[in-house]
């Protein structure tokens, strides 16, 4: 049966696509046919030319490393901004169901889908505040949300959860991304007291990479080293939909 994870954050630059690239690598590491998919890519990773989006950056960089069966976005807007103001620049609307109908879709032709958002989980799709919380809880994906290890992470995650759960979505666990050389004193701390205060698993620590923050394509070595990353997947992936452990209980 296929599985389908969507990857969310405490913010914008958290890592996201890195944690995202990193779950695709690890379920090919475990024989596993893997896709991404974007529900809303706004702006471009390129200063000038065509939209070049996560999904193209995910596609290219894994050639000759991963076999990512496909990758794509179910909206792209030109504006690098929150996914509700690129959507009136743009002078039209964002469908919810039409994202998680196209989700579906795509985990038919899978065994692990990878879905990632667009800033911190409660970036707003419209001025109604619809956000991609929403969506998830409306697509019973679960979430694995992407938090930086150091001081200040206990309330922007604490609060990430529980905005989640507020809104009905399903929380898988959680992961810290490193962004510098420099591993926090605190981060050891940090995943235990947010699993015992969230009753999630964390799920493992992305170790720094500076080439996934420049979008270079990502070697055999460094592809290893991600794919072995995040160790607490397997139970999540393993355990039978629905079930307390699936849902990060």
């Amino acid at each position: 049966m296929p599985r389908t994870l969507f990857i969310t954050g405490t913010g914008t630059g958290i890592g996201k696509t890195a944690l995202s690239l990193a779950v695709l690598l690890w379920g090919r590491a475990r024989g596993l046919r893997v896709a991404y998919l974007k529900p809303l890519q706004c702006g471009s990773n390129k200063a000038v030319g065509e939209i070049y989006g996560d999904a193209d950056w995910i596609r290219d960089a894994t050639l000759g490393v991963a076999e990512i069966s496909e990758a794509y976005a179910v909206y792209t807007f030109a504006d690098s901004v929150s996914p509700h103001l690129a959507v009136e620049r743009a002078g039209g609307w964002i469908d919810p169901e039409w994202i998680v109908e196209q989700a579906e879709v795509a985990a038919r032709r899978c065994e692990l889908l990878v879905i990632e958002g667009s800033g911190g989980a409660a970036v707003p799709l419209n001025r109604e505040g619809t956000s991609l919380a929403d969506v998830a809880a409306l697509g019973k994906w679960p979430c694995l949300i992407a938090a930086l290890p150091g001081l200040g992470t206990l309330h922007h995650t604490l609060t990430t959860a529980h905005y989640l759960k507020a809104r009905g979505a399903q929380i898988a666990g959680f992961a810290f991304v490193q962004n510098n050389h420099d591993v926090s004193p605190l981060q050891a701390d940090n995943a235990r007291t947010l699993t015992d205060l969230l009753e999630i698993p964390f799920v493992g620590a992305m170790p720094y990479c500076p080439g996934l923050g420049k979008r270079l394509p990502v070697s055999p070595a460094v592809a290893g080293l991600l794919a072995q990353a995040l160790p607490g997947l397997a139970a999540w992936y393993d355990a039978p939909p629905d079930s307390p452990a699936e849902n990060g209980a």
